[in-house]
């Protein structure tokens, strides 16, 4: 237990928003120890051989992994590279899917898919609703299984009473288009295929609502193995990721889930406000000890909320407006660590930067508006500041020092930056903020 109230310390992880390609999966609900050591060692020494000629290191390590049950090897804290990344799965634009909302991109059309691919995540939510039309299928939230406020008729009308599973696909397609504040969105909705080849072409891999097995079945003829099934089904043999976004209200229920369904699977808190925070770590701890991993739906939760659920150790979160790490800013990457001369507010004295109570504190550079960027701020600091970064973050953080903080958002078409406030006297050890145009 540490003493940072409202931070997720990073120090202690690499992370990186490389698109990966797809790939068939790797999990297994079997291992077998004996036969992981014996294959471990024969593929190190071929992996050093591989260096060694200038070969791939990332053959090398997929060639491991398939050997290794990585669902056990992350409950241990070992490996980072699982689903759903790290530690962001997309779930952005949920915040625009209500009747008064500005939206931009559509929540869960193949629009989204781009943005969250250009953005660096791994894997991106996909709500699926069978229409009346057998073995036809959309994607988008919806709102109870109509259409909601994400779509309007031709004409521009509000349509939220329209029942999907009640009305043909050919209908919805023809007579349905998404609300956007430019034109150029206001398109048909997403079928289902529409999504998977969108994600497919953009090398990231959806987090796919299961519904039945013809929809399985036309997720595996496009994706194969890689894809997360959320509410998914053990029956028919599949054996790969399963998510459940569930309420369940004490740790022994918890984890009757995770053994019911059996790892890989990635339980997700939708009700951690019901819980202590030392009810929160015995859950996480639990978790961990059944080979699963427990998250969060970070997009309903605020930025303290966030910070501090992975600080206890949550593995992943749905984002509402955060991005995964990345490691080089193309608009702006500047450093504070005994040299502060890229930032202004505050003074220096033997490497440590100052701020009084009410002095702020940011980037000298300005930068200019770019659709679509997206932001990253490290900073260890002691006291209490107020972070402003972005449309979503402008909350409060307390940090005794002894760990970092991170704080990351995308930008659609608003300039990047940030502005911390110290809401008491404060001292900062080490400071990166990163800024990219995706």
């Amino acid at each position: 237990m540490n003493n940072l109230s409202g931070t997720y310390c990073f120090s202690h992880r690499s992370f990186s928003t490389t698109k990966l390609p797809l790939r068939k999966s790797i999990y297994s609900r079997k291992s077998y120890p004996y036969l992981k050591q014996v294959f471990f060692f024969i593929f190190l020494k071929r992996m050093i051989m591989n260096l060694l000629a200038n070969y791939s290191f990332c053959v090398a390590i997929l060639v491991i992994s398939h050997f290794f049950n990585l669902g056990e090897i992350c409950a241990q804290g070992c490996c980072q590279d699982f689903p759903p990344g790290s530690p962001y799965y997309s779930h952005i634009f949920i915040d625009k899917i209500y009747r008064d909302s500005d939206v931009i991109i559509p929540c869960q059309s193949v629009y989204d898919v781009r943005v969250a691919a250009r953005l660096g995540f791994r894997y991106i939510e996909a709500n699926v609703h069978k229409t009346a039309t057998p073995g036809k299928y959309i994607v988008m939230h919806g709102y109870k299984g109509r259409l909601g406020y994400q779509v309007t008729d031709l004409q521009g009308n509000d349509v939220p009473d329209v029942v999907i599973a009640e009305t043909p696909f050919r209908e919805l397609m023809d007579n349905y288009i998404y609300r956007s504040r430019y034109p150029k969105y206001r398109t048909r909705i997403s079928s289902l295929e529409d999504f998977l080849y969108e994600c497919r072409s953009s090398g990231i891999a959806p987090l796919v609502q299961y519904v039945d097995e013809e929809e399985r079945r036309i997720v595996h003829s496009i994706m194969g193995d890689d894809v997360i099934f959320y509410n998914g089904v053990r029956d028919g043999g599949f054996k790969g990721m399963i998510m459940e976004y569930r309420l369940n209200r004490c740790l022994e229920d918890i984890l009757y889930r995770c053994r019911l369904v059996g790892p890989p699977y990635m339980y997700c808190m939708g009700n951690v406000k019901d819980f202590s925070d030392d009810e929160l770590r015995e859950i996480v701890a639990g978790v961990h000890s059944e080979g699963c991993l427990i998250g969060f739906a970070g997009c309903y939760e605020s930025p303290e909320t966030n910070a501090r659920l992975l600080g206890m150790g949550f593995d992943f979160s749905a984002s509402g407006w955060e991005t995964n790490d990345f490691s080089h800013g193309n608009m702006c990457d500047v450093s504070g660590d005994m040299d502060y001369s890229s930032f202004r507010g505050g003074k220096t004295a033997a490497g440590i930067h100052y701020l009084a109570e009410g002095e702020s504190f940011m980037p000298k550079q300005k930068l200019c508006s770019v659709f679509l960027s997206a932001s990253s701020l490290h900073i260890r600091f002691r006291g209490r500041i107020r972070v402003c970064m972005g449309d979503y973050i402008d909350a409060e953080y307390e940090s005794d020092g002894s760990q970092s903080l991170w704080l990351s958002t995308y930008h659609i078409d608003s300039a990047p930056g940030f502005k911390i406030t110290a809401a008491t006297p404060v001292e900062i050890f080490e400071v990166t903020y990163r800024a990219s145009g995706r």
